[in-house]
């Protein structure tokens, strides 16, 4: 048996999401912060957006949302304003920070893609991404917990106990 096929689904999509960002995470070393890169691409591809709108097409609930956002804010890549019409609701727009470093995190995603998908027949590609689509949309169909996945640096060891 290979581990392909005794290994859950889930298991070998978190491996592999883990590798993706350790790998992003990397080659953006760089930047002053460590994670949420996927929020910065998503806000820059959509010019700007609700916050709710980035909860809905991320996967990520409010309220691991607002330390997203709160995140990013103190950093100075994004920042948040409340809707006039609709004081719940909160636009969420790159400053010109986030813009400048926008370009790098998209490029770093492209890179990544790019190599994992080396030498790979185009439909093979296609396939591969048609799949996980249809694969989340049965698994959104389920009932189901809310995970919040953050993926941080670990620290070094030192050798000491």
């Amino acid at each position: 048996m290979n581990a392909r096929s005794d290994t859950p689904v889930g298991t070998q999509a978190l491996i592999l999401s883990k590798l993706y960002y350790g790998v992003l995470s990397k080659s953006l070393e760089n930047l002053d912060i460590e994670r949420y890169f996927s929020v910065l691409y998503f806000v820059n591809r959509h010019n700007g957006c609700s916050q709710q709108f980035i909860c809905n097409h991320l996967s990520i609930d409010k309220t691991a949302m607002v330390k997203v956002i709160n995140y990013l804010v103190k950093a100075g890549y994004i920042s948040r304003t409340r809707n006039p019409e609709d004081r719940r609701e909160y636009f969420i727009s790159l400053t010109k920070k986030g813009e400048k470093r926008s370009e790098e995190i998209s490029s770093a995603f492209s890179s990544i893609d790019a190599e994992m998908f080396a030498g790979m027949p185009r439909e093979k590609k296609e396939q591969f991404l048609d799949m996980l689509t249809l694969l989340s949309d049965r698994l959104r169909a389920l009932p189901s917990e809310d995970l919040f996945f953050n993926y941080k640096k670990t620290k070094p060891r030192t050798g000491k106990k």
